[in-house]
């Protein structure tokens, strides 16, 4: 037994229901949407545009070290890379 299987939805069609809708979206003028950004949204917006703004001026180094990497010959300064880690996890813990 179901409760619903006699009932009729009588109506007007979901595609009919849209397509008024939009016209009255269209006459009203103010019915639009709108989207607010957040000071901390707005922020990362211009810092990414400026990042792609600016001139690649590393370009030639990681070109560089590509090659040597590709060549064998790449020798990181291990001191230096263990050194920036401890320092980040130190930040971590700050």
């Amino acid at each position: 037994m179901n409760p619903y299987a006699k009932k009729k939805v009588e109506g007007q069609r979901p595609a009919d229901v849209q397509q008024k809708t939009q016209e009255a979206t269209k006459t009203s003028g103010e019915a639009a949407d709108r989207v607010v950004l957040s000071s901390e949204a707005k922020l990362r917006g211009a810092a990414l545009k400026t990042a792609n703004e600016a001139p690649d001026v590393r370009r030639e180094k990681v070109d560089r070290l590509k090659q040597q990497v590709k060549d064998g010959t790449y020798r990181p300064d291990v001191k230096k890379a263990a050194a920036n880690l401890i320092r980040d996890d130190l930040d971590l813990l700050v």
